[in-house]
């Protein structure tokens, strides 16, 4: 997710969230699974996600990006994708290692760790990071030409927490291109 739209977004968000995210301390709302038709995928969230959804005009044509945000206290879930303009070729790893060095920079975060996973067999990157109050855990897939991330954001004491495995792990393809 390469836009500096969604980026600016997502750091609104945690700007605007980070009293909650120092404050409450209340366990996650009940957990759902949420299902995307036109992104293809499914996942577990705490609680019905809301929608962004950015177009922009690049040097490259146009791009979507397509974000589902939901709030439990003390963390934000995202997931979403990017659909390119179709005669735009990205690099794979490049658009991997993007999308993390945005997210990063954005947040004003260091990166603690990046390891290589997959999706089936579309390849993937998983990353830690952390500032001086949140921690962040990612997974960054491309899946035919969609580059999908999920973004686990929590207070810095919460690293630990299992419901950011239950959130990343629980992400489905629901569809093929």
């Amino acid at each position: 997710m390469q836009t500096k739209k969604f980026l600016a977004l997502l750091l609104a968000l945690v700007s605007l969230s980070s009293p909650s995210l120092a404050l409450q301390s209340a366990p996650p709302a009940g957990w759902e699974k949420f299902t995307s038709e036109p992104g293809r995928f499914s996942i577990l969230m705490p609680g019905k996600p809301k929608e962004d959804r950015k177009t922009a005009d690049t040097p490259y044509g146009p791009s979507t990006t397509h974000i589902f945000i939901a709030q439990a206290p003390g963390a934000i879930y995202l997931a979403g994708w990017v659909d390119y303009d179709p005669s735009f070729k990205f690099g794979v790893q490049a658009e991997m290692e993007a999308n993390r060095d945005n997210l990063v920079k954005a947040m004003k975060a260091t990166v603690i760790e990046t390891k290589p996973i997959k999706y089936r067999t579309s390849p993937g990157i998983e990353f830690t990071a952390e500032n001086e109050t949140i921690f962040i855990r990612s997974r960054v897939y491309i899946i035919g030409r969609r580059p999908y991330q999920t973004i686990a954001v929590v207070r810095k004491t919460d690293s630990a927490s299992p419901d950011i495995e239950k959130f990343l792990s629980s992400f489905a393809i629901t569809r093929a291109d």
